[in-house]
């Protein structure tokens, strides 16, 4: 079904770039609507309680986990596997059963980690809540540790069916998760309060993996791991690694702003992630949709050598993609204050809420333009080979945000973590566009005999 609604697609939009982001984005946006759905439910049985603060930092910490392995799983994996494909297919299903080997071992070692270090980042993360507060997130963090190994397994095999061009059914896996955590809210809340988020996390991650691994098995690809690495999955694996080491700390922004918002007043980070959810869902169809699609692109230009084609087709996208995006964050943060009463005032909610998260939910929209010109730009770099300059402004846009997190937050208060997130975001894509045109123009002059 999902293969032939992306037939449907790619005859409206083109077989090109533009009609994989099609099929990409209609395959996310089913993933958007069951989230949506998901959220007003919790929304309706938590409100901004404490046992949601609770539990929201404590996801925090395995969902940048993962979300950091899924990102540079994908940048490293896919043109070294499409490239040894194209090499001999049998080569390609072999660098995948090593790079299995070694990526979930991996997993396994973090989650691990997470569930071991449980109480020291408990400490870390939730210093401003009352030590019960902070004890109930101890528990979390250990509980969702699993999260950690079945949400990145399904990174993987969600990354070789992207590889495949299964764009649509590896973005409609995504659906998964949510809908099964609102299966468990609406049936186990009633009893087991927020431990119903708990196991709605992990069993929604468990079934994400299943069903991603049944598929890439449909394609006649292994889906069992080789033990004994190999040169070319050491390769992967360190390449993996300075990836994975500027993703962290892009996702632990996130993690930075709600353990900042936890020394403010009660309720605040659950605050903070009611206002994050619109922008989060435009940013999470776009920028998945632009992700996927736009590295194949780059990379094949790259490989070509066709840097003044290179150059041209980034400012085309940067411009088109800060456009529309303006367009979108100015909409949104236009109609904040009654499209977050429409979402969420209703049980536990209340006016005060809606007051108070429309305003951070403005200034959230607020980094949309950032972050997708900033992902083009970021694709293009992925594609140049510079993942280590990558690193090196990650490592500044995180010291950014921290200190703009704290210097906001006294200024205008709660809705000021928010506003550091926008501006952080824009600087990440004014220093990833300047270093795409000094490496393209670097790249023009070796070329030049």
């Amino acid at each position: 079904m999902s293969e032939r609604i992306g037939a449907v697609i790619a005859r409206r939009f083109g077989s090109g770039l533009i009609g994989a982001i099609g099929m990409v984005a209609a395959g996310a946006a089913a993933t958007r609507v069951a989230a949506a759905v998901k959220d007003l439910v919790v929304a309706q049985r938590f409100g901004t309680s404490d046992v949601l603060d609770a539990f929201l930092l404590a996801f925090a910490l395995p969902v940048f986990f993962a979300s950091s392995f899924r990102s540079a799983f994908y940048s490293t994996f896919v043109p070294r596997y499409l490239a040894a494909s194209g090499r001999d297919p049998s080569t390609g299903r072999e660098l995948m059963a090593r790079a299995l080997g070694l990526h979930l071992a991996v997993l396994a070692m973090l989650s691990l980690a997470v569930a071991a270090a449980a109480t020291p980042l408990s400490s870390l993360i939730a210093h401003g809540f009352p030590p019960d507060k902070r004890e109930v997130t101890r528990a979390f963090v250990v509980a969702l540790a699993p999260f950690v190994a079945l949400d990145g397994a399904s990174g993987i095999y969600t990354a070789v069916l992207n590889a495949r061009g299964r764009f649509v059914t590896a973005a409609l896996l995504a659906t998964i998760p949510p809908l099964v955590t609102l299966v468990a809210v609406l049936t186990l809340a009633a009893t087991w309060g927020a431990t119903a988020l708990v196991v709605g996390a992990v069993v929604g991650a468990a079934l994400e993996a299943g069903a991603a691994i049944a598929l890439v098995r449909a394609e006649g690809l292994p889906v069992l791991p080789r033990l004994a690495p190999g040169p070319e999955a050491w390769d992967l694996l360190q390449a993996f690694a300075v990836l994975a080491g500027g993703g962290a700390l892009m996702s632990m922004n996130t993690v930075v702003d709600q353990a900042i918002a936890a020394t403010a007043a009660s309720g605040s980070v659950a605050a903070l992630g009611f206002g994050a959810k619109v922008p989060a869902a435009v940013l999470g169809l776009a920028g998945l949709a632009l992700g996927t699609t736009t590295l194949p692109r780059y990379s094949d230009l790259a490989a070509a050598r066709r840097w003044d084609e290179m150059a041209a087709t980034l400012r085309r996208h940067a411009l088109r993609v800060g456009l529309a995006s303006s367009a979108i964050a100015i909409s949104l943060a236009a109609v904040s204050l009654p499209l977050t009463r429409l979402l969420f005032e209703r049980g536990s909610f209340g006016p005060e809420d809606t007051a108070r998260v429309a305003g951070i939910q403005a200034l959230y929209a607020l980094q949309i333009p950032g972050f997708l010109v900033g992902l083009v730009a970021a694709r293009t770099m992925n594609a140049l080979g510079r993942d280590r300059a990558m690193l090196a402004v990650a490592i500044g846009n995180f010291v950014l945000n921290a200190v703009g997190d704290w210097v906001f937050l006294k200024w205008i208060g709660l809705p000021g973590i928010a506003l550091s997130t926008a501006v952080f975001y824009s600087v990440t894509a004014v220093a990833l566009l300047v270093l795409c045109r000094r490496a393209l123009r670097q790249n023009r002059a070796r070329q030049t005999p």
